[in-house]
Formats: C-alpha cells, structure tokens, sequence
C-alpha cells in the first residue's frame, strides 16, 4: 500500500505543471454603456465598455454594434482610452433607428496577452419604458466589508478563447488533495500499527 504517497506526489507535481494561464482571469466586462438588457428612449451617442484588465489597442480589441438583421451599425473603430486602458469605447451613428442591438465585444489583455470574447444586447424604443439594463457585469471577489460577494446573473455572454479549461484544473486540485490527503492518512495509520 506504499504507492499511495508516490501518486499524491506525482499528483502535486502535475498541478504545478498545469498552464498558469488556466487559472487567470481575461479582459472581460466591469462595466458596460449602455447596460445589457437596456431600454432607451433616445439613441446612445456610443458603446463604452470598462473592462477588468488594460487591453491592447489593434485589431485584437474592438467592439462592433449589430442590428438585428445582423448589419453592423458601426461605421468607426473601437478605441481604447489614452489614460485609461481598461476603457473602450465606440462612436455609434447619429441616425440610429429604433430595434434591438446587439454589441460584440473582443479583447486581448495587456495583462496575460489572454483572449476573452461576448456580446450583450440593448434596445432602442422611443416608445418604450425606460430601462437602464445592467450596467455593473462584474463584482469583486471580496466586497468591502472582506465577505465574499456572489457574481450577479447577467444577459452578457462570455467566450474565453483558451478552450475552457478552468474545470481541468478544479478537478486537477480536488484529485491531487483527496491523493494527498490518502497519503497522509495511510502514512498515520502507519505509524501507529
């Protein structure tokens, strides 16, 4: 029954050589303007999107408004804020008709160079009912007071580009503890017959 200690070690060394880039986190939307779900009486001016990571300015990053025939509305590109990396933002035409948008954004972090993709939708009904949709997509982990928040449920949808692997590594971390954890024990056990 020896064997057990070996495979708790093998066990921590494949952790250890898991991709850090599993366990980080992406470009994605804090906050967005107008909010996923909104509905406006006016037209919006432009998209600005504050996201939780300074993103790279290029091709890479941009944020494109579609209709709802799938017609891109915007006619300029996305650009990030000179003093503010994290914020990007998107000039939307005058002439903007009543309907449903849809807002498609891509980032490539500055932070870890990962890729993080998603869109939310907003509405434009002059005769509508005014609604500011969700404008805060992300909380933080801890709020101020040190308790843990939960995230809200949100219409944004979010790709990360890197195949989703975030579950490998829970299910790596919770095999290598219960393996560690079976070493230990068969160790004590050991040790007092």
């Amino acid at each position: 029954m020896r064997p057990l200690l070996p495979a708790g070690l093998l066990a921590l060394l494949g952790l250890a050589l898991l991709p850090a880039s599993s366990a980080r986190a992406h470009a994605e939307p804090d906050t967005v303007s107008p909010g996923a779900g909104a509905v406006l009486v006016q037209p919006p001016a432009e998209v600005v999107i504050e996201f939780s990571q300074e993103v790279v300015r290029g091709d890479e990053s941009g944020i494109d408004v579609v209709d709802e025939a799938g017609e891109e509305v915007t006619v300029v590109d996305a650009v990030v804020d000179n003093g503010n990396r994290r914020r990007m933002s998107v000039l939307l035409p005058a002439t903007l008709q009543p309907g449903v948008y849809t807002v498609r954004w891509r980032t490539l972090s500055a932070e870890d160079g990962d890729t993080a993709s998603g869109e939310f939708q907003f509405t434009y009904d002059p005769a509508g009912t005014p609604d500011p949709g969700q404008t805060k997509l992300r909380e933080d982990v801890l709020a101020p007071g040190g308790g843990a928040t939960p995230a809200p449920v949100s219409p944004l949808v979010v790709g990360d580009g890197g195949g989703g692997t975030s579950w490998i590594l829970v299910a790596a971390v919770a095999v290598g503890m219960f393996t560690l954890g079976s070493g230990i024990t068969y160790l004590l056990v050991q040790k007092r017959g």
